[in-house]
């Protein structure tokens, strides 16, 4: 009977297979870590992209905010400018506002020079045949806009006439006749009134609309 020893060819096998495995596991092993290092070059190059855009949101925003400040400097320079003007304005109006209160009180005080003038005091419902010397101003005060004037006149209906053209004045607005009140004695030949007007006083001119219109 032979015998043959099959012990050798078992180890072989055995090796064989234990190598195999080993193989295996390896290629298991690397195909892992290629994966990983797919899935880690994958979201690098994302991180990157984000980064990127990250710079550039930031880029956008310092950007906007330059343009915001800009336009709040400018507003606060225009703003200035208008004070400025606003200003500019005030004192031409208390350099050059006086002038013209005082020459529209004395065209109220005048008799009409032509027939323009005759049409003109028509309109705003003056009496063109009134004697405007029956009245005189003796004192007109302005206090932080009011005014307070001071008169003498030959009776009140000279008053009442002068109390319409003040109403139609362009720089006396709000206008209240505070008393009219006779003066003198009673053996005097001339007897006058004396009278108070007050209300606010304007440098600004602002036409007022006519007592009456052409053709009425």
């Amino acid at each position: 009977m032979i015998r043959v020893n099959l012990l050798p060819i078992k180890k072989a096998r055995r090796r064989s297979a234990g190598r195999t495995q080993l193989i295996a596991f390896a290629l298991l092993i690397i195909l892992e870590i290629a994966a990983f290092a797919a899935v880690y070059m994958a979201e690098s190059s994302r991180l990157d992209e984000l980064k990127t855009e990250v710079a550039q949101n930031q880029q956008k925003v310092k950007k906007a905010e330059q343009e915001v400040k800009s336009a709040k400097q400018l507003e606060a320079k225009q703003q200035e400018l208008q004070q400025q003007v606003q200003i500019l304005d005030e004192l031409e109006k208390k350099r050059t506002g006086p002038v013209r209160v005082l020459d529209e009180v004395q065209a109220m005080l005048s008799p009409p020079r032509n027939e323009e003038d005759r049409h003109a005091q028509s309109r705003k419902n003056w009496n063109v045949e009134w004697d405007t010397r029956r009245l005189w101003i003796k004192s007109l005060e302005e206090t932080e806009g009011d005014f307070e004037m001071l008169g003498s006149a030959m009776n009140a209906d000279d008053v009442a006439e002068f109390l319409q053209r003040l109403t139609t004045a362009e720089h006396f607005d709000g206008v209240q006749l505070d008393y009219v009140k006779a003066t003198g004695s009673k053996g005097a030949k001339v007897k006058l009134v004396e009278f108070r007007v007050t209300g606010k006083l304007s440098y600004t001119t602002v036409p007022k609309d006519d007592g009456a219109k052409d053709g009425s």
